[in-house]
């Protein structure tokens, strides 16, 4: 399988580079993200390339693997972005060191969409981790959405991630880069059965192979078919939502299929902000046996059932009323964590991190705040407007600041007066999901 002419028309029958305003790579010096950046370089996209590079302090080879990239960077004269974090002990609660991994790589990816002003995110997943995941999903008894496995392309909070590799496999990846003479590094943890999708790919693939060679092409073809079906039953459940008012009548959304009513609910939680588990879906489907009835899900949501009518409510969220101080790491009153990560300043990432003594204030808006920009120190109420952020919006996000001094704002980005000088240590202010 060549992966130039795969990669083209992925990216064309998906429409993966619709309205793209710049392009953040996420490369992790493994063979296949290596690969993408190698791709892109060498097609000159007419929108702007960032790498971002996730250093989690896990391996002792992680230091070389940061060093690949950043040398990989250097020769295509492509900007890179690091962050430096010790996985371990940023696990919240109840977290696995991967999924912790994967929270923080994914909220420094949007964070350095945001900071650059690129509209996409590329991840390098390949057919081969495609045909993993459906695997695993299926093992654990997912429905069409898990089976749907890894979505080329969706969009999230005003950024769009895609998978251009995702219908190239692996050996595909690794014959590029030596082709085009680019290194990459073997991660070790992938030889660790300890994970179960590792078995999956050392163990249960191999097996499987033996049955059907192209077994992992075939797991493709099948998550595209199921994604079919999934953006039909999307299509459906919008139609019928399309038609209600905030209450949905419970007789007309009993006429649906099982499957639709789920689709129903959850494309109803979702536009609230709430992705439902298999088994909060089977709860919600379960109140429409009754006559009446309250499902609460998280201690936030309330779904109603009373007069033939479904309703769905929010508890508010916390608000910041009081002004709080932070420090490294912060649990926030909405649910979200802020994390201020000590990260040396290089040429790539100095733009990101602040310098100022810790703790700090954590607080929304005041009139009259200032930020230092580099035209000059501004109004943060004008330098909100010249970076177009929604008016209803602005009350809302936070800042740091040390007095009335505003250091960094969530979607503004950095005081230019504390932005820190070379190889100084400064803090990288990480806002991620609970």
């Amino acid at each position: 399988m060549l992966l130039d002419p795969t990669v083209r028309k992925t990216l064309t029958e998906e429409g993966m580079e619709e309205a793209c305003r710049g392009l953040v790579l996420a490369v992790s010096g493994g063979a296949d993200s290596m690969a993408m950046l190698g791709w892109y370089a060498s097609r000159t996209p007419s929108y702007p390339l960032t790498v971002a590079h996730v250093h989690h302090g896990l391996r002792p080879e992680s230091d070389g693997e940061e060093e690949l990239v950043r040398r990989q960077c250097e020769l295509f004269g492509i900007p890179c972005r690091v962050l430096h974090t010790d996985v371990r002990r940023e696990m919240l609660h109840g977290e696995t060191v991967e999924s912790a991994a994967r929270r923080l790589r994914y909220a420094f990816l949007r964070q350095v969409a945001l900071d650059v002003g690129a509209s996409h995110l590329a991840t390098a997943h390949t057919m081969d981790d495609q045909a993993e995941t459906v695997l695993l999903h299926l093992i654990h008894g997912a429905g069409l959405r898990g089976l749907c496995g890894i979505l080329p392309k969706r969009t999230e909070e005003g950024i769009t991630l895609i998978r251009p590799l995702i219908r190239c496999s692996r050996s595909a990846t690794e014959a590029f880069c030596e082709e085009q003479g680019i290194a990459y590094a073997l991660d070790s943890s992938n030889e660790d059965l300890s994970y179960t999708r590792n078995r999956i790919r050392h163990e249960v693939l191999p097996t499987l192979r033996k049955i059907n060679p192209n077994i992992s092409a075939a797991l493709g073809r099948t998550a595209t078919s199921l994604q079919g079906y999934q953006r039909a039953a999307q299509f459906r459940a919008e139609t019928f939502l399309s038609a209600q008012s905030e209450a949905l009548s419970a007789d007309r959304l009993k006429t649906l299929p099982e499957s639709d009513r789920a689709e129903v609910l959850r494309l109803m939680f979702e536009r609230k902000g709430k992705t439902l588990s298999a088994e909060q879906t089977a709860q919600a489907l379960g109140l429409l046996e009754k006559e009446e009835g309250t499902v609460e899900f998280d201690r936030r949501w309330r779904l109603h059932l009373g007069q033939n009518c479904l309703t769905l409510t929010e508890n508010a969220p916390a608000r910041f009323v009081e002004p709080m101080i932070v420090t490294e790491e912060t649990l926030l009153p909405d649910g979200r964590i802020l994390g201020l990560i000590p990260t040396v300043a290089t040429e790539e990432n100095r733009g990101a991190l602040f310098i100022a003594p810790l703790p700090l204030t954590l607080r929304t808006r005041r009139a009259g705040d200032k930020i230092s920009t580099a035209g000059g120190t501004k109004s943060l109420a004008k330098r909100m407007m010249e970076l177009k952020i929604p008016a209803h919006k602005r009350d809302d996000l936070l800042l740091l600041a040390d007095g009335r001094t505003v250091i960094w704002c969530e979607g503004v980005g950095i005081s230019e007066t504390h932005k820190p000088t070379l190889g100084k240590q400064g803090y990288f202010p990480l806002l991620s999901e609970k």
